[in-house]
């Protein structure tokens, strides 16, 4: 028999329809998950034995760092004096990647696999793809895959059933119901005569002994909202932010890594559109504010503005530069390294080294 923790985070895969006739979200549809598996014709209905948890009734557009401290507290509650064979989380798709990124660095070294899984509709609607999510992961958990963390989702726009590893899943795309990773593992096939196939690409493809411990999930700490995340636009002004508030700031790039500087060998003038106001801001203050870009990198042959951004010095300071991951693993690492250290040095060691293949593109 496999025991497994079911925590309902809330999102679309925990609604229902209320008295109004409204979608909410609603402690019924942690009982209907539960339901429409044990009454499906998957092999394992008489083999696992599912615990839920209380609704969180979380709707993940309403996500914050004081919520993700709510699913952390409930992980550590149930987990504290009970073992499980696998642990899910139902949560909603609008900021599934952010906290996907968020537990594959907090449970990179798992002893049991963790799935997230979502719903594209409520559980009633033919169209919802949750009890398929669903129903792939307690499939996993009890064929044996090796334990990491993982998003099960089968996408709209063709049917298929997809794993994902989920230190490596990007947010879904407006107007799009599909979720794509790096190395995404299309497991529509899986059966019960070949899954040891799937299973074997996976562990080849992410060794358990590449991962790294990060921080114990058990321990009394808890994430603070100390990162402004950016993206950059046309026209973007740097004045209207207060920076102060924050400990670091994450700046997103345009696609090939770059960003407004507007400085150039011609002018070395710029206002408050340049990035480089944003340095002056962050810098030039009492307690320097650390700057990040995201996914960029200062190397040779690179474009004149990310040189000009990576050589601009305030009091010393200068931008930092992360490349490799996703931006959601990017602010993910950002929370955490400005949440639970102190020194500049450990931040810098935590941020720079890979724990659980996050790195796509080295």
């Amino acid at each position: 028999m496999k025991k497994i923790l079911l925590i309902l985070v809330g999102g679309t895969i925990c609604t229902a329809i209320n008295e109004e006739g409204n979608l909410a979200v609603s402690e019924k549809a942690g009982v209907l998950l539960k339901k429409n598996y044990l009454s499906s014709d998957s092999p394992y209905v008489k083999d696992v034995d599912i615990e839920s948890t209380e609704n969180l009734y979380i709707l993940s557009e309403n996500l914050t760092i004081d919520k993700w401290n709510e699913i952390i507290a409930v992980y550590r509650e149930y987990t504290a004096e009970k073992e499980y064979d696998g642990i899910i989380m139902a949560h909603g798709t609008d900021t599934l990647a952010y906290s996907a990124a968020l537990f594959s660095m907090l449970l990179s070294t798992t002893k049991v696999p963790v799935f997230l899984v979502s719903a594209n509709e409520n559980l009633l609607s033919e169209r919802t793809n949750g009890n398929a999510n669903f129903r792939c992961a307690v499939e996993c958990i009890c064929r044996g895959i090796q334990p990491n963390v993982y998003v099960s989702y089968r996408n709209l726009s063709d049917g298929e059933m997809y794993l994902h590893l989920a230190s490596r899943v990007r947010q879904c795309e407006n107007y799009s119901e599909d979720f794509h990773s790096s190395g995404e593992v299309n497991i529509t096939g899986m059966t019960e005569e070949n899954y040891r196939e799937y299973f074997a690409s996976i562990e080849r493809m992410y060794p358990q002994e590449s991962r790294k411990a990060v921080v114990d999930i058990a321990g009394d700490w808890k994430l603070n909202n100390c990162v402004l995340y950016l993206m950059p636009y046309v026209g973007m002004d740097y004045s209207a932010y207060d920076y102060g508030r924050f400990a670091a700031v994450l700046h997103g790039t345009f696609h090939s890594g770059t960003t407004c500087v507007e400085k150039n060998e011609r002018c070395d003038e710029y206002d408050h559109n340049s990035m480089l106001y944003l340095l002056d801001r962050c810098f030039d203050c009492p307690k320097p504010v650390d700057v990040y870009v995201s996914p960029s990198k200062l190397v040779r042959g690179t474009y004149e503005t990310v040189s000009i951004l990576g050589t601009h010095t305030v009091n010393g300071n200068s931008v930092r530069f992360m490349y490799g991951c996703t931006n959601e693993m990017a602010y993910a690492k950002l929370v955490i390294a400005y949440s639970l250290f102190d020194e500049d040095k450990d931040r810098q060691a935590f941020i720079q080294n890979e724990y659980n293949f996050e790195l796509i593109d080295k």
